[in-house]
């Protein structure tokens, strides 16, 4: 390595200049995931196979993006990749806001989404690194609500851009670039995390919890990007007004704010296996309610299931990822790299099952097959590391009472003989 060693700093980032970044940044997360399709569909008139195939080309670039982030942050420093990182986003946002031709979206949003996966790494590393226990706890919990809060404008924005897609992405760009004046703020590095106070604060169940929530996470986000590039065609079927449908799809979004808010206050979740499994039980229910595409108001309804169960998950494989692995970067990188895993697989699925003959001239009777697959598979898994704790309990249960039964019986003896 050349130059300053940046491997650490023992400044912080100011808290709420953090908090100000993950809100401003994450209008753009609502815009390039969940939003875009919106607008191809109404620009170039994608089906949902083509939306389908636009979602899959823009995620691949997430995992390797979110993996690479901590070695090039040990090298750099955090604060100077993540300038670099606003910078690609600021001048994809401005490139699409020229409406070029369709082609070159194929290569614009993945070019976006690369920068995307590197950024929320090294924010949540800011977020957590040098606190513990209820500190980190109402860090993650703040961190949470701004973020998810902040998804929901992107999508209004569509709504209210509806007509003129381009000024969605002349207003993206003057919000990336805003946020280079709060990253002056940063030091080069977080500060470092301390392990053994880190350990102190993490309990027994945790290392499980954390690989059960790491199985739900991609679970969830499969489904959920399964659905997103379909919703526009779902909403066409059931005679939404184009201008309204991305309001109606922050529905899960808003919601889950809530949920994030509720865990944030009542604490009590912490450890317990019951948080994993109605969270996935939620979401899978509410995944399957919308691609039945009953009705208006039953697909709303499937989309407030689906925050629910996504955010119990969500904010539980955070929480555990950072209280177990020490708020690392690498942490973060893995954390968004599971994530990306399920926005590349979500997709890929979408168009494996879209490929079915099922439900005639809509892809979404396949979907509903997959969604049934992945959603067996995660769930079996997570059920795999909860019976791997239970055993755990009960050996720990088993020695605790091996080494103080000794004890006991030489009281016993000590008693009978009259010592």
């Amino acid at each position: 390595m050349t130059g300053k060693d940046h491997t650490a700093s023992p400044a912080a980032a100011p808290f709420l200049s953090v908090l100000a970044y993950a809100g401003i940044a994450s209008v753009g997360t609502g815009v390039m995931l969940s939003g875009v399709f919106f607008i191809t569909r109404e620009a170039f008139q994608f089906t949902d196979l083509q939306n389908l195939l636009l979602g899959l080309a823009v995620q691949v670039p997430y995992i390797p993006a979110a993996l690479v982030t901590g070695p090039i942050c040990k090298r750099i420093g955090a604060q100077r990749l993540l300038v670099i990182t606003i910078l690609g986003m600021t001048l994809a946002c401005g490139m699409l806001a020229t409406m070029p031709p369709v082609w070159m979206w194929w290569g614009l949003a993945p070019f976006y989404n690369a920068f995307a996966g590197m950024q929320w790494p090294i924010v949540e590393s800011y977020i957590a690194s040098g606190r513990h226990g209820r500190d980190m706890r109402r860090a993650i919990g703040l961190f949470n609500i701004t973020w998810a809060a902040a998804i929901a404008p992107g999508l209004w924005l569509i709504s209210l851009m509806h007509g003129m897609p381009q000024m969605t992405f002349v207003i993206l760009a003057f919000i990336h670039g805003a946020t280079f004046g709060i990253v002056r703020m940063w030091p080069i590095q977080p500060p470092t995390h301390d392990v053994e106070t880190g350990r102190q604060h993490t309990g027994e169940s945790y290392p499980n919890l954390l690989r059960a929530s790491r199985v739900l996470l991609p679970m969830g986000y499969v489904l959920i990007y399964m659905l997103a590039p379909l919703l526009p065609g779902i909403w066409d079927r059931l005679h939404v007004d184009p201008a309204l449908a991305p309001t109606l799809t922050s529905t899960w979004i808003i919601v889950r704010v809530g949920v994030f808010f509720l865990m944030f206050w009542f604490p009590l979740w912490h450890g317990k296996w019951a948080i994993l499994g109605l969270g996935a039980t939620l979401l899978i229910a509410g995944t399957v309610l919308v691609l039945l595409e009953l009705a208006v108001w039953s697909g709303v309804f499937g989309l407030e299931l689906m925050g629910i169960g996504q955010g119990m998950i969500y904010y539980a494989a955070l929480y555990y990822g950072m209280a177990v692995e020490h708020a690392a970067v690498d942490s973060g990188g893995r954390h968004e790299a599971i994530i990306g895993l399920g926005y590349i697989l979500g997709p890929s699925l979408g168009l494996a099952g879209g490929a079915l003959p099922i439900g005639g001239s809509s892809v979404a009777g396949g979907v509903l097959l997959m969604t049934g697959i992945v959603s067996t598979a995660g769930s079996t898994l997570a059920i795999h590391f909860y019976l791997k704790a239970r055993q755990r309990r009960k050996e720990l249960a088993a020695n605790s009472s091996a080494t103080t039964s000794p004890s006991r019986s030489s009281r016993h003896q000590r008693r009978s003989s009259g010592l």
